[in-house]
């Protein structure tokens, strides 16, 4: 995930969750509508694609990337546990 946002960041769209069964994740900076969109395609099962523009407030990549911090400080303690 940190890379991902590291990608979009940089001006890249990100895609992930590319596997041969299950639905895909993508975030297009630049979407069909000329603004961000995610883009969730399912097209070894059901064969629908969802797509969702998005506005993005300034300094929402900063915020992502405190709440994953926060995320891992709680969870990879546990999980050496």
């Amino acid at each position: 995930m940190a890379e991902a946002l590291d990608r979009l960041d940089a001006g890249e769209d990100v895609h992930w969750m590319d596997m041969d069964r299950g639905a895909s994740v993508q975030v297009q900076l630049s979407g069909e509508r000329d603004c961000p969109e995610v883009v969730v395609e399912d097209e070894s099962g059901s064969m629908a694609t969802v797509r969702v523009p998005v506005g993005l407030p300034d300094g929402w990549i900063d915020d992502h990337r405190r709440r994953l911090r926060q995320v891992r400080d709680y969870w990879v303690p546990k999980l050496l546990e």
